[in-house]
């Protein structure tokens, strides 16, 4: 039977004596470290003097173990160096000028990752090597730094999350081959990724949201790399699109919502509009006579409270007025516009450009939806002749009814049931459905898109795309319309998304995690210690316990 035990404390310490005072092992030991000046980095064979350090190592049978550990300092003969004397060191056992060995100082910053300052400081208590939680952060950002090492990373995933919600926000890199965080930055702007992506040449794939300024980044920092748009996103813009359409058909039953073509298709939709919203006023008008609350007028319309005081302090229905144009609207520059416009300069992207410099802030999509009725009218004027008309669905359109609770089915509802394939539906959503296709032709034709939508994603079929798209644009559906307008400016990725396997799921999940991590720390989570929980911990080479 053993009745010793032999301690290591690592590479040139050797003991000289164990020690239990006052509930903890104290041990006496001497180093025999490198004696290389760390300014002119010459061996020195000069001693000057001793010097201790006392150091916290792990504990020893849940009692805290301190060395007193012994140095020698050294004189350096080199008349060159600024130094005089220095003391020795011992890298695989203690950093210079630490007060714990390198696998204590280890071991802290491990709780720091895992659990965060606090908590770890009551733990590391508890297991006899107390820490205040300062130390422990200030411990693992210090490990952080000095283990950071630029791994190539092949497929990036990218994605923005919040400092403070519609606010300000960051961006989070995601190595997804390694399923690892690799940095988050704490800004979103084209600027810092694209910075970010030229400093890791080696990105072949980008995955990323449909953020447009992620996809400028991308385009300039890793030209090389192939663009991925998520699959998620995709399918989730194109449920919003839906529920737009549906929120319509709940807003203006009875009214065709059909997008118009000509001029008199338009103008006949807008005194349709005018005609419901003079309509509006009188209901809203003969609810206030009958002395009926503005806040239950509020809950039974649908309107603001600012719009209602104002309707019901005025006789007549209020004018529309249009709003002063600002520098994010194409309408600020309008006489420009005009002006290249007769010159012959009609390329979007063009235009686009000439406004950029000129203070233009609005979108690029918001400027070609200004120029669409200047299109319209020039392509009428030539000698091709008028527009063809595209087919039209059904115009009546009614609200649809729940068969089992006798409520409206909300937007919410119908967009959800619109993306959900049929063998996945319950009973009471198949009768549900069914009630949509009744009440709602749109319905009809905006569900078979987009089962063709989610078949597209995953039939690894991409030359399917183009002909989904024309079906979408003669759909004469303005939402879906708009949806399939954004996907023919990221075509490339939309191709890609439908080809590669990759998608910004992990991203999501990295999101989530670090959301958590945000309000564990409360006001203690600033980018640097964000960045050091977020990144996996790397242990060292060196195992010494």
């Amino acid at each position: 039977m053993r009745n010793s035990v032999k301690l290591a404390f690592g590479p040139g310490v050797e003991i000289e004596k164990v020690e239990h005072r006052e509930r903890r092992w104290l041990v006496t030991a001497f180093g025999k470290g490198n004696r290389t000046c760390p300014g002119c980095r010459e061996a020195s064979t000069h001693r000057h003097s001793w010097h201790v350090r006392r150091l916290q190592d792990l504990p020893i049978q849940g009692a805290a173990l301190c060395i007193e550990l012994r140095l020698g300092r050294w004189r350096c003969r080199n008349e060159a160096c600024a130094r005089k004397t220095f003391v020795e060191t011992l890298p695989a056992s203690v950093s210079p000028f630490s007060r714990r060995t390198s696998r204590n100082a280890e071991i802290i910053s491990l709780f720091g990752h895992a659990a965060g300052g606090r908590v770890s400081s009551r733990l590391l208590t508890r297991l006899a090597m107390p820490a205040s939680h300062n130390t422990v952060l200030r411990q693992l950002k210090r490990h952080v730094g000095a283990k950071r090492t630029n791994a190539p990373i092949r497929v990036a995933g990218i994605d923005d999350w919040c400092w403070q919600k519609s606010q300000t926000y960051g961006s989070i890199i995601v190595d997804l081959e390694r399923r690892t965080v690799a940095d988050v930055l704490p800004v979103r702007s084209a600027e810092s990724m694209e910075h970010w992506l030229m400093q890791h040449p080696g990105v072949e794939i980008v995955s990323r949201d449909r953020c447009g300024l992620y996809a400028q980044a991308a385009r300039r920092g890793a030209p090389q790399a192939k663009l991925v748009a998520d699959r998620f996103h995709l399918l989730q813009n194109l449920r919003e699109a839906i529920e737009r359409q549906m929120s319509r058909v709940s807003q203006f039953a009875g009214r065709s919502l059909l997008s118009p073509g000509s001029d008199s298709e338009r103008e006949a939709a807008r005194q349709g509009h005018r005609e419901s919203r003079q309509a509006l006023f009188r209901h809203v008008q003969e609810l206030h006579a009958a002395g009926m609350p503005v806040s239950a007028i509020k809950g039974k319309t649908g309107i603001g409270s600012h719009t209602l005081f104002a309707w019901i302090r005025s006789d007549n229905l209020p004018v529309r007025r249009p709003t002063s144009p600002t520098t994010k609207t194409p309408a600020y520059f309008r006489d420009f516009l005009l002006e290249q416009w007769e010159a012959g300069n009609r390329r979007g992207r063009h235009l686009f450009h000439d406004l950029r410099h000129r203070g233009y802030t609005g979108s690029y999509s918001y400027l070609q939806r200004f120029l669409a009725e200047w299109r319209r009218g020039d392509y009428k004027d030539s000698a091709k002749g008028p527009a063809p008309q595209e087919p039209k669905a059904p115009a009546e359109e009614s609200k649809a009814i729940d068969p089992i609770t006798g409520w409206q089915i909300s937007p919410q509802v119908a967009a959800a049931l619109c993306l959900k394939p049929t063998r996945m539906l319950t009973p009471r959503q198949v009768l549900e459905v069914k009630a949509l296709k009744q009440a709602s032709p749109s319905f009809v034709v905006m569900r078979g898109l987009a089962m063709r939508f989610r078949g597209l994603l995953r039939s690894k079929k991409p030359g399917k795309l183009n002909a989904w798209l024309e079906d979408a644009r003669k759909s004469n559906i303005f939402p879906l319309q708009q949806f399939a307008h954004t996907l023919r400016c990221d075509l490339a990725a939309v191709r890609n998304a439908i080809t590669e396997p990759w998608s910004n799921g992990q991203a999501e999940g990295q999101i989530n995690r670090l959301k958590t991590l945000k309000r564990a720390m409360y006001g203690r989570a600033g980018i640097e210690l964000l960045r050091a929980r977020m990144k996996p911990f790397e242990s060292s080479a060196q195992h010494t316990i």
